[in-house]
């Protein structure tokens, strides 16, 4: 019956309208990432801390642009790395380890912490299943499917009161029999809206409504945290300075929320939810590396990715000279790609290319490149 039902969801993800078609365009911006970042294995460098590693995030990021790109050499090239070095060679049973690099010990490269990242994870299935859907691959929406599955069984807890939710691994985020740690910049809605569609006779609608819940409980003051711990009494707590601040990882939040469909019902609300983040953009005129979420202030450099991030959240609250601005600022700097400068220009493909019309999600969640072509 599971192989039944299996078999029923792929065939209805290949027959789905493809409404995008290949990007007949270089994009130069995947063009110098790939140069830059990654291997000719198919292995993505992080040379952030002089370490070269290698995130599960990293690969399902470049995954995901190799799909806007239609990448097809370069999707499977990263995709056989990431199943052959994090996943024990079967993505069907096994998620990705998060972490890959060098062990002084025993002087090799291998898996440094088998944990997994539940984003990396998302954003890995959702690159399968738009790969099955986008190039008519049954292999890739196989993967997909059982990869959701997967996140579903190791990665989704049932908090009493509260309802299903996604935790941000597999292990390692109960903090208390009655408390868990979460991140609020693991919560894509689009890619939640893709999955409950997809998956109608399972617990993703659940976790959409929850995230969206979790995304507005989580920043009472419109400033999303780098964590958040919630307990089974539906409160939010404070547990280390990391729930107070928010950068690194919560710049995300800002991010996919800008790229989520206008047509998106929660997109206003949020939007709203979090415009005292924009205000404070507005009012300095630049994004700060970090930022504290009570006092409502920014401190430290101006990550030129960081600006790059928050494009389409600016371009969503119809900002135009101020995303223009950073946009302009962003073309005459763009000279940062080095191997120590991964992440940045993580965020300058995701941001830069969805104001460069690259592509963009539907209120289904579904990827359409070269939208302004459509």
């Amino acid at each position: 019956m599971k192989i039944v039902r299996c078999v029923f969801f792929i065939v209805l993800l290949m027959t789905l309208p493809v409404g995008s078609y290949a990007n007949d365009e270089e994009w130069k911006d995947w063009e110098e990432f790939k140069a830059i970042y990654i291997s000719p294995e198919g292995r993505v460098i992080d040379d952030s801390n002089h370490k070269a590693i290698t995130t599960s995030e990293g690969q399902a990021y470049a995954m995901v642009f190799a799909l806007i790109a239609d990448d097809k050499k370069n999707f499977q090239r990263l995709l056989n790395w990431t199943e052959s070095n994090l996943a024990s060679n079967d993505l069907t049973i096994n998620l990705p380890a998060w972490l890959w690099g060098f062990n002084k010990e025993t002087q090799q490269h291998t898996v440094l912490d088998t944990n997994s990242a539940s984003d990396a994870d998302l954003w890995l299935a959702y690159a399968l299943t738009e790969a099955g859907r986008i190039w008519n691959e049954f292999h890739y929406a196989s993967l997909g499917y059982f990869l959701a599955q997967n996140i579903l069984k190791k990665e989704a807890i049932q908090i009493p009161n509260y309802g299903w939710v996604i935790l941000p691994g597999h292990t390692g985020f109960q903090v208390s029999p009655t408390s868990w740690r979460l991140n609020p910049s693991y919560l894509p809605i689009q890619i939640l809206r893709r999955f409950e569609i997809l998956f109608p006779h399972s617990v993703w609608h659940e976790i959409t409504a929850n995230s969206v819940r979790l995304l507005n409980q989580t920043s009472p003051l419109g400033f999303a945290p780098e964590w958040a711990v919630l307990t089974n009494n539906n409160q939010i707590q404070n547990d280390n300075n990391d729930t107070k601040i928010g950068g690194y990882n919560a710049i995300r939040v800002y991010l996919w929320l800008g790229m989520l469909s206008n047509d998106e019902p929660e997109k206003k609300a949020l939007m709203n939810h979090y415009s005292p983040m924009l205000k404070v953009i507005q009012s300095d005129n630049f994004v700060a590396e970090q930022y504290d979420t009570t006092l409502k202030t920014q401190s430290g450099y101006h990550p030129l990715g960081f600006k790059a991030a928050v494009l389409p959240f600016l371009v969503s609250a119809n900002d135009s000279i101020m995303s223009n601005n950073f946009l302009n600022e962003l073309i005459a700097r763009k000279r940062t790609s080095k191997p120590d400068h991964y992440y940045e220009n993580v965020l300058v493909l995701f941001g830069k290319g969805w104001v460069d019309h690259k592509y963009e999600f539907t209120k289904d969640g579904l990827l359409y490149l070269n939208p302004q072509k459509q």
